[in-house]
């Protein structure tokens, strides 16, 4: 009994699920040699040991439950057996042996990899035992799309598929490589992004992983709220848990949970991403610093090292527990649609309020479940000790999510007042409807003319009401058009046109057909204000973001104010772009192009 239970004890969550039946046979066996043995004594003492044989019984069946539940969560992570991965992992079509097959190949080559830097082997002795080709550069065709300066997209030549390329500076490319031959087996998980390779071109390095279309969740939550249904948000909170207790499995601690590293597919999956501080559980993790990017998400514990100083021993290190705690503060935000701790600017009031144990508390009745609320509170515990481990937290929101009721009025926000569909796991929307159709894909059927407009419209009002900018545009367009299924006045249907294109226009400058749009209803004066300077101000916005027709108009309105000189500068300028009205324009005038 003393084995079996320092053998059980040393268990990690996966290797119980993996062995949940014969724990169960074992222990069984056992209480019946127990209860054997003690006949065969033929003690005098008037003990019961079947009453204490069943309520031990009894808590493993309930540890049993825990783990099916546990499996069946993880189980959702793993993607689909038929897309790509090693020979091996493809003929297991168990999920237990699958994720069993990946702990043990995960945590083998990171302890190889960590070994040989301990060791201090060069780099040539690496690349020997984890070979790694750079993939072809020519494959891809880069876009206009950037995010920062340093991650753009590209697109797969013969694929069309869209990948996202990071610069990898020179001098850290030996360690994001060895970094990324480890991260690529991880692909079997649906919640963290996939990384495929490095490639060179250019005099560059990159990183090829892949595209997500809604950014991250950070930009995401601030563009959304209220539009963003609180069963979406739980779906996130899902989702993020699934890919840190992957993590957790294979032994791998993030180290830096916050929503700028979580980001959003065009299926409106929430993925891990940013790993470059991410480290194997039991390597040394005393040199994590704090900064200001990861204050609002840093435990209680590691801000006193990083206010004191102080060294902290093996047994006090960055471990799962600030994890938790780092994972708790972003279910906060999730929940909150605002970035935590936002009203305080100075780096070091977080850092001491933190320490103080002060939280950012729920606003009240916006209809975030009780359950998540309070498992946000025991995850950010001042006491490292109290909060809950990974796996309890995941099966916490699986039940949370898959038990929120979203036609509950009362379960919803005051502000929301449309259902709003985005994943094919939820009860709230048949995305069937428009046949899954992202919103590019959208976009291009649009384009064509051959798909019903209705089913496009159904998928344009569906994302718009989940906060996207371009499914905003393309609605207020089709309602214009009288393409949409609303039942409402003409004037009714300009303001709600006008709010969208307006709404679309103010995401920065990548929709300047809505700055357009919305530039000549406050022209007209159709479902908004008449005003002129608005106008103005919106047509100087899609001049300036190459918008033709808006040059055009831009510079007829500075030649009807006696304003030859910016006339001419938009006129020629939409006329060198081969705009043929512009070009006309000059001739006309007498205006050398």
């Amino acid at each position: 009994m003393k084995n079996y239970a320092d053998v059980i004890t040393q268990y990690n969550k996966v290797q119980k699920f993996l062995g949940a039946q014969t724990i169960e046979s074992s222990f069984n066996n056992l209480c019946k040699e127990y209860e054997l043995s003690i006949q065969l004594l033929n003690l005098t003492l008037m003990v019961d040991f079947r009453v204490n044989a069943e309520k031990e019984r009894k808590i493993l069946q309930d540890d049993l439950k825990e783990l099916t539940k546990f499996q069946e969560a993880l189980a959702e992570s793993i993607t689909d057996a038929n897309k790509k991965m090693d020979s091996a992992c493809m003929n297991i079509t168990n999920v237990d042996q699958k994720v069993s097959y990946i702990v043990e190949k995960v945590s083998a080559m990171a302890i190889t990899m960590q070994s040989l830097g301990d060791k201090g082997a060069n780099q040539t002795k690496i690349d020997s035992i984890f070979r790694e080709s750079l993939l072809p550069f020519d494959d891809y065709e880069e876009t206009v799309i950037f995010r920062g300066d340093k991650l753009r997209k590209y697109i797969h030549v013969k694929t069309k598929e869209e990948f996202a390329f990071k610069t990898v500076e020179k001098g850290h490319f030996n360690m994001v490589k060895n970094q990324v031959t480890i991260l690529k087996k991880l692909k079997d998980c649906q919640n963290i992004i996939h990384f495929y390779g490095i490639t060179d071109g250019s005099d560059k390095y990159y990183l090829v992983t892949e595209w997500a279309e809604h950014k991250n969740l950070r930009e995401y939550l601030s563009g959304s709220e209220p539009n963003s249904a609180i069963k979406v948000r739980l779906g996130f909170a899902y989702d993020i848990a699934k890919g840190l207790n992957f993590l957790n499995a294979v032994k791998i601690v993030h180290r830096d949970i916050r929503s700028e590293n979580i980001v959003i597919t065009d299926r409106y999956i929430a993925k891990i991403t940013n790993f470059k501080v991410s480290r194997g559980i039991e390597a040394a993790t005393n040199n994590l610093a704090v900064d200001k990017e990861c204050v609002r998400h840093s435990s209680p514990e590691m801000l006193r090292r990083g206010m004191t100083g102080e060294v902290m021993d093996t047994k006090r290190k960055y471990d799962t527990k600030c994890e938790v705690y780092s994972f708790g503060i972003l279910l906060w935000e999730i929940a909150e649609c605002r970035t935590p701790y936002s009203q305080y600017e100075d780096f070091m009031e977080i850092t001491q309020k933190v320490i103080d144990g002060y939280r950012e508390p729920f606003t009240p009745n916006t209809g975030i479940p009780e359950r998540y609320q309070e498992l946000v509170t025991s995850a950010v515990d001042q006491n490292p000790g109290l909060r809950p481990i990974f796996s309890k937290m995941l099966t916490a929101l699986q039940d949370i999510f898959h038990s929120y009721d979203a036609e509950s009025p009362a379960s919803r926000p005051v502000s929301i007042k449309k259902r709003v569909p985005v994943r094919k796991d939820t009860a709230m929307f048949n995305w069937g409807s428009f046949n899954y159709l992202t919103i590019d894909k959208a976009v291009e059927e649009h384009k064509k003319g051959t798909m019903d407009k209705s089913i496009i419209y159904k998928c344009f009002d569906a994302y718009a009401n989940m906060g996207n900018p371009k499914a905003k545009y393309y609605k207020a367009y089709y309602i214009s058009k009288g393409w949409s299924d609303l039942i409402c006045s003409q004037g009714e249907r300009y303001k709600i046109t006008a709010n969208l294109y307006k709404e679309a226009a103010d995401r920065g400058d990548e929709y300047p057909d809505a700055q357009l749009r919305y530039a000549l209803m406050a022209m007209q004066g159709k479902g908004v204000e008449k005003d002129m300077d608005v106008a103005i101000e919106y047509l100087l916005k899609a001049a300036n973001n190459d918008h033709l027709v808006a040059m055009f108009n831009v510079a007829t309105y500075y030649f009807a104010n006696n304003n030859n000189e910016m006339g001419k500068y938009y006129m020629i300028m939409a006329a060198s772009k081969k705009y043929e009205e512009a070009i006309n324009y000059c001739k006309v005038n007498n205006i050398n192009m």
